[in-house]
């Protein structure tokens, strides 16, 4: 009778753990998104909220405080959302940036009709409560993040910093025919927030299921084929779509280029974006120039162009430093309490 008894105590333990086994597995599923929902909710409502004061005080503040908002979205985001996802993350990244700028474009637009303090207060409180929660959950055995490092660290700097650069000055030169655009401040339509979620989405998905390589490969060759593609006539009814299809290759690039971080610490996460708003303003900077609407503009797009074609040979050659192991920068900054999206 006792064996039977046994089976019986063993069962009936096994079918009271299986609740709390399936709380916990959906505690860990629900925690990203909750991190997600508080970073993308909190950035959107506080770049609405400083696009709205900041409408108020004129053009030249408002277009001033559009880019501050892209530089730090394009720098604080991706490394936030980078600890709260272990390795896919790029799509919650690549969505937060979208809403982000789409929350900027809607703040541009509402001018003194919205209360920006009420925004500006939720944003930054739900900003903070994501932040404290990383860091109460933050994974301190991240130590073995070093065992994977095959080249020196200033090569992955590089690695990250030289390829958002480009990737700004590419963007920077579609100035020519979308100034506004550039800094999140034009008018977006639901139509164009909705396509622009779809596209990053679909595409942010693919890009976390092949290596970090191929996926950039992919981006850069995009990149330099349409700036190659905007020198022609034939294309220049629609000029107009270059900056928000850019905007989407942008979107997708830091987090993939987060995703070949090797060795990089937390402290430098932010450090694509900030190279990517520079090479931005370098390359706006340029392109409206009377030079840059002048002679210089095919010069311009056809070396802007080749540079992105080289970009992306450089990514689809091996490496002379040896085979390795992809290292995800986002895992090196994921907490302890994430999960591994499929």
């Amino acid at each position: 009778m006792r064996p039977k008894q046994n089976r019986a105590a063993t069962a009936s333990s096994e079918h009271a753990m299986m609740p709390r086994e399936r709380r916990l597995v959906v505690m860990h599923a629900i925690r990203p998104l909750c991190v997600w929902a508080s970073i993308t909710g909190g950035a959107s409502a506080l770049a609405a909220g400083v696009m709205i004061a900041a409408m108020q005080a004129g053009a030249p503040f408002s277009a001033f405080a559009a880019s501050a908002l892209a530089l730090l979205a394009m720098a604080l985001i991706p490394g936030a959302l980078a600890r709260g996802f272990a390795t896919h993350s790029t799509v919650p990244i690549a969505s937060a940036l979208v809403l982000t700028m789409a929350a900027m474009s809607a703040g541009a637009r509402s001018g003194e009709t919205l209360a920006q303090t009420p925004l500006i207060l939720g944003g930054a409180a739900l900003i903070a409560a994501a932040c404290l929660h990383l860091r109460r959950t933050r994974d301190h055995a991240a130590s073995s993040m070093h065992q994977h490092t095959t080249a020196p660290v200033w090569r992955n700097g590089v690695l990250l910093v030289a390829p958002a650069l480009l990737a700004g000055l590419s963007s920077g030169v579609l100035a020519r025919f979308q100034f506004f655009a550039l800094c999140g401040a034009a008018a977006m339509s639901v139509t164009q927030v909705v396509t622009s979620l779809a596209v990053v989405s679909l595409a942010g998905w693919l890009a976390d299921r092949v290596d970090y390589r191929r996926a950039l490969l992919v981006l850069f060759v995009l990149r330099g084929a349409l700036l190659a593609a905007l020198t022609l006539d034939c294309f220049a009814p629609w000029a107009t779509l270059a900056a928000p299809a850019f905007a989407v290759l942008d979107y997708l690039t830091l987090p993939t280029l987060m995703r070949g971080g090797r060795a990089f610490r937390a402290s430098g996460a932010g450090c694509p974006g900030l190279a990517h708003h520079a090479g931005m303003v370098a390359g706006a900077a340029l392109a409206t120039t009377s030079w840059g609407f002048g002679q210089g503009f095919y010069a311009l797009f056809i070396v802007g162009g080749t540079l992105n074609l080289a970009c992306a040979y450089a990514f689809a050659t091996p490496s002379r430093f040896g085979t390795h192991t992809p290292y995800s920068a986002s895992a090196a900054l994921a907490a302890g309490s994430t999960i591994e999206l499929r």
